[in-house]
């Protein structure tokens, strides 16, 4: 049996940079990287990839002291990166291509809640501590790329310094590094049942029983199948939810551009457009590369992962791309799909560190931002497994009760507003206005059947959440009211 001081179950972006990270503290442990070579599944593989901080936002998340934690997380990260990003060229002799500067727009094809959004946005990066982070406001009409018309029209946009970097490229990089690495092992396989052990840990795959002094579940949502294994982890820990995202890799059709001798700049971006965040989801974004665009993305929550992403998907997004942003979508090439899972928890809160079983830590529950708080949450993660020390946020150790969003009262709110803004993007329209009323009160009253169910008197469920809870797939012990 092959025995490591620490193997790494996942192989995507936090795997790989946090075997890098543990190497750089301690070059002689032997490590083990487990995860199936083409890295099927991995949220970065199909990511464009943004680096989103400050587009990625909700409104009033400064009230929530467990939504800012999660912030300054990405924060941190975002002052890493450039660094971390020249760093990883010069150890790979690899370009990895980067582009700082997100365009957010606010459509008039949006509700007035993502008005109160975008100005939420520039209230918080008015505040002293954001100011150094480049903010401009921009007219719609001098983006390059961005020509929607009426009723899709832009009203208004903001430049924040979130950035996008080839993901395909990244990951190549720090494979490369890894595979340069002394004591960095690869292998290409599943974990298939982990099993505790007097000291330390045995993981089963399809092939060969390994033995290590500890363990790091980094495998996204499939980490829950080997947790469900172990009783006294599974009822301790927030459950994970595969989130589902496709999009679709469009090439700028050279061969359409030649014929008709087009020069015409102003309908090739240049940076990163997207709309602001609805019902939760990530907004639809284009981001401009040099061989292609990505345009995105899907999202939806899986208790079980599907092999293929679904037409609906697809469709509603090229259909919306054209729309909102405009013919620079309609008259490029389909080149290709992508597919991944994000990692979500059971209260959509990261789930890093040691888990309440010796040798078991995890680097898991990240969501939609896994590759933008990598470098920072990596290199914690190391100091906090071989030093035993580190900056990451307690709050978010993998043995805890669920954590509440917010209270009752506002996530309630909050998810009314997230229903009707998910379902206004889908061209969702009632009759008059006077209907208002009668619209959210009947979403209301279906969510006040989930709260109901499990008797919830302060506890905020996050509104992606509302359906699994709704279905009873979550743990009913970890829910506990103060």
């Amino acid at each position: 049996m092959s025995s490591y001081d620490i193997a790494i179950i996942g192989n995507g972006i936090l795997g790989s940079t946090l075997s890098l990270e543990l190497t750089k503290i301690n070059k002689n442990l032997k490590i083990l990287l487990l995860g199936p070579k083409n890295k099927f599944g991995s949220a970065s593989v199909a990511s464009g990839a943004m680096i989103n901080v400050f587009a990625e936002i909700e409104n009033n998340f400064l009230d929530n002291k467990f939504l800012t934690k999660r912030f300054e997380l990405g924060v941190k990260a975002l002052k890493m990166w450039k660094n971390h990003h020249l760093n990883l060229e010069k150890q790979s002799k690899e370009k990895i291509e980067i582009k700082w500067g997100t365009y957010i727009i606010n459509s008039s094809r949006g509700t007035k809640y993502e008005d109160r959004l975008f100005e939420y946005l520039q209230k918080v990066l008015k505040k002293k501590e954001f100011l150094k982070f480049k903010q401009d406001l921009v007219n719609p009409d001098k983006i390059n790329g961005l020509s929607a018309q009426a009723p899709h029209r832009p009203i208004r946009s903001i430049k924040v310094e979130d950035g996008i970097i080839n993901s395909i490229q990244l990951l190549k990089s720090i494979d490369k590094i890894i595979n340069n690495t002394k004591n960095i092992y690869l292998l290409d396989g599943v974990a298939k049942r982990i099993n505790k052990l007097k000291s330390g840990i045995e993981i089963e795959t399809n092939n060969e029983k390994i033995k290590a002094s500890k363990i790091v579940l980094a495998n996204g949502a499939y980490a829950q199948f080997l947790v469900d294994q172990i009783k006294e982890l599974k009822n301790n820990t927030p459950r994970l939810f595969f989130g589902a995202g496709s999009a679709v890799i469009l090439d700028y059709n050279k061969t359409r551009n030649n014929f008709i001798k087009s020069q015409n700049k102003e309908n090739i971006p240049e940076l990163a457009i997207r709309t602001m965040d609805r019902g939760h989801a990530c907004g639809l974004h284009l981001l401009p590369f040099k061989s292609h665009m990505y345009l995105g993305a899907s999202s939806a929550i899986f208790t079980k992962p599907e092999k293929n992403p679904r037409v609906n998907s697809i469709a509603f997004m090229l259909n919306d791309g054209m729309n909102q942003i405009g013919p620079c979508i309609g008259r490029s090439s389909v080149k290709s799909l992508t597919y991944g899972f994000r990692p979500v928890s059971e209260d959509i809160f990261p789930m890093i560190g040691k888990s309440n079983i010796e040798d078991i830590w995890y680097l898991n529950g990240t969501k939609r931002d896994g590759l933008t708080i990598s470098p920072y949450i990596c290199s914690e993660l190391a100091k906090e497994i071989l030093l035993g020390k580190s900056n990451l946020p307690k709050e978010f150790f993998p043995s805890r009760n669920l954590i509440s969003y917010f209270n009752k009262d506002i996530a309630i709110q909050k998810s009314v507003i997230a229903h009707y803004n998910k379902e206004n993007t889908h061209n969702m329209m009632l009759p008059d206005s006077n209907n208002f009323e009668e619209y959210f009160n009947r979403i209301k009253n279906n969510i006040n059947i989930v709260y109901k169910k499990y008797k919830i008197k302060n506890f905020g469920i996050h509104p992606e959440l509302l359906g699994n809870y709704r279905l009873g797939i979550i743990n009913k012990r970890l829910l506990k009211e103060k």
